[in-house]
């Protein structure tokens, strides 16, 4: 696929540690890629760790986090590519200034239950910092502040990443970085669903009528009245 300037995207997954985020961005960038877009995937727990190192967990480090990954992102984007990031990104107020400054930008929120988070964590993060052992944990003893209006919530504890990913790619549709022929391709000749539909007019007071018909009824019924004899 040709490249375009200014045509690329950012997707950026953010949500807890284990939610699933690595595993679901790296499906979409094989699926991108294989549908021939020109793919960066950056993954702070991958080979994107580089950008992040030497940060630790307060505010301002999740904020350079944040900065250095989509400075990355958005040169990869302004070229006519795909970045697709993988970031803990805690702080909405970090995200939301990625967003602007993006523009062409489509964030997912992974969500996933506490107990599955558990359940997918051998080194038992949760379960030290629930018991007080451990601190620094987002989600636990540290904020993390879900999207407001993401793009699209992929539930990663009720559907498995093939149906994640298909989710991604309608959001993209929606939000017109891709178009209905590009979603058959990453989806394997699937359609997207429709928009939604235009709200449909309010409707009249109870007891109202439209007026036209009202009308037309009113003069209907009405007798018209004699014309009065002229005076001789």
């Amino acid at each position: 696929m040709e490249l375009q300037r200014g045509s690329g995207f950012v997707i950026w997954l953010t949500g807890m540690k284990r939610a699933g985020k690595s595993t679901l961005a790296a499906l979409l960038a094989k699926r991108l890629l294989a549908a021939g877009h020109e793919v960066e995937l950056l993954d702070e727990d991958g080979a994107a760790s580089v950008l992040v190192e030497g940060l630790g967990m307060s505010k301002d480090d999740h904020a350079k986090a944040v900065a250095r990954i989509g400075l990355v992102a958005k040169a990869v984007a302004k070229l006519g590519g795909v970045a697709v990031c993988a970031a803990l990104s805690p702080y909405r107020d970090a995200r939301d200034g990625l967003r602007r400054e993006a523009r062409r930008f489509c964030e997912v929120f992974v969500d996933c239950e506490m107990e599955a988070l558990q359940k997918r964590d051998p080194e038992g993060l949760y379960r030290r910092a629930l018991a007080a052992e451990i601190t620094q944990v987002p989600g636990v003893d540290i904020p993390y502040e879900p999207p407001g209006h993401p793009e699209v919530v992929v539930r990663s504890d009720q559907v498995s990443p093939e149906e994640g990913a298909q989710r991604v790619f309608q959001a993209l549709v929606d939000a017109r970085l891709i178009g209905p022929t590009e979603f058959g391709r990453l989806t394997g000749g699937l359609r997207p669903k429709r928009g939604k539909p235009a709200a449909a007019a309010k409707p009249a007071a109870k007891g109202a009528k439209p007026a036209a018909k009202g009308a037309k009824k009113a003069a209907a019924k009405k007798p018209a009245k004699p014309a009065k004899a002229k005076r001789r």
